[in-house]
Formats: structure tokens, C-alpha cells, sequence
């Protein structure tokens, strides 16, 4: 028996990857266009196959031929590309998820893990509070990659309601570390980067509101968090949703302060806003609006493993093995 992963050279993909290769999981890779330079270490222990989620034949081909019995779902258009491109989102986001759930549904899948995002929870004032649940519903999605997420929370209970696929959807506050440098929080990820190598680098605006209240994880944590989901015992699951974030959250000067005390001759510019960037206002965390992740430790059990020290520490460490 194995496990797949779509979109698994992808940046929390390949963490995943090597959480569920030290748990000895015989692990496939499912992806449209590799990207090889985040899997190098292991490549040799997992197998690749290039393929499509919009062509559901060879997903479900895939599935039957290895014998997979839980898919983990990461494939997608992220946000940039999504608000560039939205007839790509919609098809690989919508379409390509649908598909995932059809084929495993028609191979018997045992369960199927898949992300959102704390994206679809939009503009803080749309909700008159402080914290969010995952029994808040979702106002106003506010660009294209938000409305595919939503819509793939849906099709994710509507499989396991009528269909009795196992579904169970981590709504992933944000990942952040080494593998992707471009995009959203990519800029983050660049600016740990070049402060590992001793370059110079200024704080993105877009995360410096100083009172954001942060449950980013670090994406060698996500990867246990998304194994931790693939095995969690059927009998803890009381939801098909949860959020997923660091269990207490951390404010963007807390990072900065963590960051200066590993590493007190960084060149780091930060210019502290008393108030979000309007980009900031649609994802919650840099909005102001905190995302409560509580459920997902006290009903299914997980064990938090890193802090942000040594988050950053591992992040600084890999930056300069690399």
C-alpha cells in the first residue's frame, strides 16, 4: 500500500514528502511539471510520475497501479498566478480537485487529505470580531484563488456526505520557508534567504503591521501536520475542516526579534505600519484577524514540535547548506 501526492516537488510537497518517507511510507509523487531541485535529496526513495489532475483516467490509473490507499491533495494555481489567470484556477483548482475526488472515490481510497486556506476568510470587517473559527462561514472571497479554495471545502464534504469518501481538509494558515521564493509569502521566504547569506534585506509591507497576529507554520512542521492528518484515527475526526496554524500566534515583531537574536549582524530594514497594506486586508493573520487553530491540536491530537526560534534556526541552517 502507498501514499500519493499531487503537486509533491511543490514547496510544502516536498516536506511532506520527507515526513512520510521517515515513517517508512512507500510514497508517489503526482505532478504536471516537477520541479526536481526540491525533491534532490530524495528523489532516489520516491517514485515520480508526471501527470495531470485535470486528466482523472491517469489519476485514477495511478491510483489503482500502486495501490494508493491516501491521496494527499496540494495541487494547485496559487494566489498570484490565480488573480493573472483565473480560467487556469478555475480549471486545475475546481475541476483538477473535482477529478482528484472522483478517482478516489472509484478506487476506494481509504482517505484524502487536501489544503485550503485561511485566503477564503477575506476582509476582517466583514465579520465584526476579532478571531475567526472554522464555524464562521466565509464572506466574500476576495480573488479567484479564494473562490476555488471555497469551492473545494465544498466538494470535499459533499464526497464524503454522499459519496463516503473519506475526506478531511486542512485549511492551512500559511507555510512558510525555504522552496518558494516568488508570490505572496514568497517574498518572506526571500527575504530569510538573503539575510542567511548575509545579504541585506528590508521586511515586506505587506507583513509589517506590528500587531498581526501570525499562525504561520514552518513548512517542515506543515509537512508533519499534513502526515499527522493522512494517519489520524477516524474516531477523533469530529469536522471535514480544519484550521491549521502554529497553536499559539506570533506577531510579525516577534519573528523580527527571534530573527535578530539568532542572528544579531543582520542587515534587516523594518519599517512598522500601525495598520494593514490593502493587500494584507485580504488574508487573515497580516489583516489583524486572528485564526483560531485550537481544534486541530485538542480534538485530533497533534503535537506541536517546533517554536519560532528554532523554526527560524532550521530555516537559516538550510538556507545556507543550499
Amino acid at each position: 500500500m502507498a501514499v500519493l501526492i499531487t503537486g509533491g516537488t511543490g514547496q510544502i510537497g516536498s516536506f511532506l514528502c520527507q515526513s512520510l518517507l521517515r515513517s517508512d511510507e512507500e510514497v508517489i509523487i503526482y505532478d504536471v511539471k516537477p520541479n526536481m531541485e526540491n525533491i534532490k535529496g530524495f528523489k532516489d526513495r520516491v517514485r515520480l510520475v508526471e501527470g495531470d489532475i485535470l486528466d482523472r483516467n491517469q489519476m485514477l490509473e495511478t491510483i489503482r497501479k500502486y495501490g494508493v490507499k491516501t491521496v494527499y491533495h496540494l495541487a494547485a494555481v496559487v494566489v498570484i498566478e490565480s488573480r493573472e489567470n483565473p480560467v487556469k484556477s478555475a480549471s486545475v483548482n475546481c475541476l483538477g480537485t473535482a477529478n482528484v475526488f472522483e478517482a478516489c472515490s472509484l478506487a476506494d481510497v481509504e482517505r484524502v487529505v487536501f489544503t485550503s486556506s485561511s485566503a477564503v476568510i477575506g476582509r476582517p470587517d466583514s465579520y465584526q470580531k476579532s478571531v475567526v473559527t472554522e464555524d464562521d462561514v466565509p464572506h466574500c472571497p476576495p480573488d479567484p484563488y479564494s473562490a476555488t479554495k471555497i469551492m473545494n471545502e465544498v466538494f470535499g464534504q459533499h464526497y464524503y456526505s454522499r459519496f463516503g469518501l473519506k475526506t478531511l481538509c486542512l485549511r492551512i494558515s500559511a507555510g512558510w520557508g525555504p522552496g518558494r521564493y516568488v508570490g505572496f509569502t514568497g517574498v518572506f521566504n526571500d527575504m530569510i534567504r538573503k539575510l542567511a547569506r548575509g545579504e541585506p534585506a528590508s521586511l515586506p509591507q505587506d507583513f509589517a503591521y506590528a500587531k498581526a497576529p501570525l499562525r504561520w507554520v514552518y513548512v517542515e512542521e506543515l509537512g508533519d501536520c499534513l502526515a499527522f492528518a493522512g494517519r489520524v484515527d477516524e474516531a477523533k475526526i469530529r469536522r471535514r475542516l480544519y484550521n491549521v496554524g502554529t497553536r499559539r500566534p506570533f506577531t510579525p515583531v516577534e519573528f523580527v526579534a527571534t530573527l535578530k537574536q539568532i542572528l544579531p549582524e543582520a542587515k534587516l530594514q523594518a519599517e512598522w505600519r500601525d495598520k494593514p497594506t490593502e493587500s494584507a486586508l485580504n488574508v487573515a493573520g497580516p489583516s489583524g484577524l486572528d485564526f483560531d487553530c485550537t481544534r486541530f491540536y485538542d480534538e485530533l491530537g497533534y503535537k506541536e514540535t517546533l517554536g519560532l526560534k528554532e523554526s527560524l534556526e532550521r530555516a537559516i541552517a538550510f538556507e545556507r547548506a543550499a
